[in-house]
């Protein structure tokens, strides 16, 4: 296994996960878009309602919602600090462009990746899990639009108890990866 991070969830990554625009999400809460930009800017925390609706879109628990929105809040605060400090160091081509590689892999600039590394110590990547999380993705896109469908009486209640089995499995199995 090789060691990178997964990036802590905000409510903004998690509706780019879904494929969905900001417009696409406020229209599935029923709330304007502006209202998603400050949801996702840190700016308004969403009421107990606009969250259960999230945590549904979004196939999480009220706790795993909470630290979505927690990392959404302290994403913003840290995105409106300014460093006044500068470090420079002096490096191997082959060392850099590892520390490049891995800041890709992680989805940040090669300043966040080093940030992130010396404030939290070791990130952990793991290898294929960007793929993984796409096919995740796409089961879950499948799932809104089977929910929309049963809202709009198109379709009655299609039974999803083997499918939420499989992902709440596929979770199980991921924490256990991630937590070693």
């Amino acid at each position: 296994m090789e060691v990178i991070e997964i990036k802590k969830k905000t409510l903004c990554s998690l509706r780019l996960e879904k494929e969905l625009s900001q417009d696409a999400l406020a229209t599935m809460l029923g709330v304007s878009r502006k209202k998603i930009y400050r949801y996702e800017n840190g700016l308004t925390i969403p009421s107990d309602e606009i969250k259960q609706q999230l945590g549904l879109i979004f196939y999480l628990s009220q706790d795993d919602l909470d630290e979505v929105i927690k990392n959404t809040v302290n994403a913003a605060k840290e995105k409106s600090q300014t460093y006044p400090c500068t470090i420079s160091f002096r490096c191997t081509a082959d060392m850099y462009s590892k520390i490049e590689t891995n800041a890709k892999m992680a989805n940040m600039t090669v300043g966040q990746y080093v940030r992130e590394t010396y404030a939290g110590g070791q990130l952990v990547v793991l290898d294929g899990l960007k793929d993984f999380s796409k096919d995740l993705t796409r089961i879950g896109t499948n799932l809104n639009q089977l929910t929309k469908l049963c809202h709009m009486g198109k379709i009655n209640a299609p039974e999803l108890k083997s499918v939420q089995k499989t992902l709440t499995e596929i979770y199980i199995k991921l924490n256990r990866i991630i937590s070693k």
